[in-house]
């Protein structure tokens, strides 16, 4: 098992999350029904449309309740009815019929601010340009803060389409010359054009915005994000220096200056400006937790961690703290320590990564029964989640030596998640290892069918062929087309290094070895670099390459088996 193709994550895609769980009774909605004095036939059809799609909601079939309920809606327009159908259609990633259901939503509550929200998003993925545009100038009128507000409500609402940007950058710009002495307008611009990486359009908005309003807060902060983003410090500084001169609030002005600066990895700046903040504060939790951030990032722990145990004291930031200090523990091997950290997370966005590495640190302490039983109850609190909890139980099973157990886990996972990718491409690895290979590949195998651009199988389907057998042309038609679409990968890269290797291109095999290795020193990457080094004469740079990853992972198979094996 090649254990560094794990480094090679998908992308998890983002569920477009329109109103909340509005779980109607069959009984409430048909009394709203007859309360609406539908005919009686009209009556008892919307109630059958409601009665099943509860039924199929309640199976987990979200493409038959949002179907069933649009059907409903023909005779009980409800905007309740209306929003849970909406919901239900984005939950199938069903965006035809999604648009279908907020489209009759909007119908039946024409001022529904989310509804046209849905409309404007899925319309911009349909290309229909006109529509969008046409729910963004309702959704700025009829704003309940004013046009300003509603202008910077639609940039907020398109920066959330990824994949749109030229599409949603033009539809502002027409909003833009609708209102073009409006300084929120260009803010409202400027934003977007930052959000999609136009920063000479981001700048001159920001400029303009500023022009037509010199009183501005916000405008002076977005100039400053675009100067950042240009490489402007000097610039950007120029600004800051301005805005908190005798500021009352010159504290929160160089702390969102300091986000930009780390956003734009410009930590060494935005250091010293979170260090400006707590010479001036002295207690500021933010500052004090950004700084412990960079500080972490850059493997000075032992600075990291007395701002973290000085923020375990605080009400705001206690959370965060635990979490990081526990992975300062890990990060030490005090696994007894890191569960205490890691028990001490009860809220946050780090609780639920804090239950699962609480989980790890149960089964480094010996209590592998115990960290299943971990997972087993976040299994059942937060079912959506349910291949996460499986796939960090399947990886705790595999490490405790008992892969056979693993496989058996991962199998009755994929029962209740048929076809999930994460948990195909896990049991693959499971599979490899028992050198069940042929069970492997037809786990990869169907990744690709769903997915023929998920990287990660690609990579790891080309490399089993390259370690367990001779197809080597197409083992090599897998990774070029992994290594096309993800190039600066390291697993990637070692992966074509090893088929060159077995190719016998030792020169470029070497290259390609030595970047996956200054990238991404895995001891299997060095295991491969080492052993080309070795067959290729170089044979003290290779025993320092493997001294080197002997120390870091002493235990490796993969490892310990080509060293064996050329050094017997």
């Amino acid at each position: 098992m090649h254990v560094s193709r794990q480094s090679l994550q998908p992308s998890l895609s983002v569920v477009l999350s329109v109103v909340g769980a509005c779980v109607l009774s069959t009984a409430a909605a048909a009394a709203d029904v007859s309360g609406r004095g539908s005919s009686g036939s009209g009556a008892a059809e919307a109630q059958y449309h409601i009665l099943a799609g509860e039924v199929a909601a309640g199976r987990n079939q979200p493409l038959v309740a949002a179907e069933e309920f649009l059907k409903a809606l023909e005779f009980a327009p409800d905007a309740a009815l209306a929003a849970r159908a909406t919901s239900l259609a984005l939950a199938s990633n069903n965006a035809t019929l999604a648009l279908s259901t907020a489209r009759k939503w909007l119908t039946i509550e024409p001022t529904s601010l989310e509804a046209r929200e849905v409309i404007t998003r899925l319309s911009l993925r349909a290309g229909l340009t006109d529509q969008a545009y046409e729910q963004c100038v309702a959704i700025v009128k009829d704003h309940p803060g004013g046009l300003d507000d509603g202008l910077r409500h639609v940039s907020l609402l398109l920066a959330q389409e990824e994949q749109q940007g030229p599409a949603a950058l033009a539809l502002i710009a027409k909003l833009v010359a609708q209102y073009p002495k409006r300084a929120g307008a260009w803010q409202a611009q400027g934003l977007l054009a930052l959000r999609f990486g136009d920063i000479e359009q981001a700048e001159k908005s920001a400029r303009e915005s500023l022009r037509l309003d010199p009183s501005s807060k916000e405008a002076p902060l977005l100039l400053t994000g675009a100067l950042v983003r240009k490489g402007d410090i000097a610039g950007a500084d120029q600004i800051i220096d301005g805005q908190t001169r005798n500021n009352p609030i010159a504290s929160d002005i160089r702390l969102g200056y300091a986000r930009l600066l780390i956003e734009s990895n410009q930590r060494e700046h935005a250091r010293l400006q979170l260090t400006r903040v707590l010479k001036g504060t002295g207690d500021n939790t933010d500052a004090l937790y950004l700084l412990g951030l960079i500080n972490l990032d850059e493997g000075k722990v032992d600075e990291a961690e007395p701002q973290f145990r000085t923020l375990v004291k605080t009400k705001d930031r206690a959370n965060e703290a635990h979490y990081y200090l526990g992975r300062i523990a890990e990060q030490r091997g005090r696994w007894a320590d890191a569960l205490s950290e890691y028990t001490q997370v009860n809220a946050g966005n780090q609780v639920l990564d804090a239950s699962v590495r609480r989980a790890e640190m149960l089964y480094r302490t010996g209590k592998l029964d115990e960290a299943r039983v971990t997972l087993e109850q976040l299994r059942r609190q937060y079912p959506p989640l349910s291949p996460r909890f499986y796939l960090a139980e399947g990886q705790l099973l595999n490490d405790a030596g008992t892969p056979d157990e693993a496989l058996l886990l991962y199998s009755r996972a994929l029962e209740e998640h048929k076809n999930e990718p994460d948990l195909l491409y896990a049991r693959s690895l499971v599979f490899e290892r028992l050198k069940r290979l042929d069970e492997a590949e037809a786990d990869l195998r169907t990744v690709l069918t769903a997915s023929p651009a998920d990287a990660r199988a690609l990579n790891a389907l080309g490399f089993m062929l390259v370690v367990h057998s001779s197809r080597l042309d197409e083992a090599e038609k897998l990774i070029a087309k992994a290594l096309e679409i993800t190039p600066e990968e390291p697993a990637v890269i070692d992966s074509m290094g090893w088929l060159r290797f077995r190719q016998g291109r030792q020169s470029e095999a070497l290259l390609l070895l030595a970047r996956a290795y200054e990238v991404f020193p895995d001891p299997e990457v060095a295991a491969h670099f080492g052993e080309a080094l070795w067959v290729g004469g170089d044979r003290g740079k290779a025993q320092a390459v493997w001294d080197r990853a002997l120390q870091a992972s002493p235990n490796n198979g993969v490892l310990r088996e080509t060293i064996k094996r050329l050094m017997p």
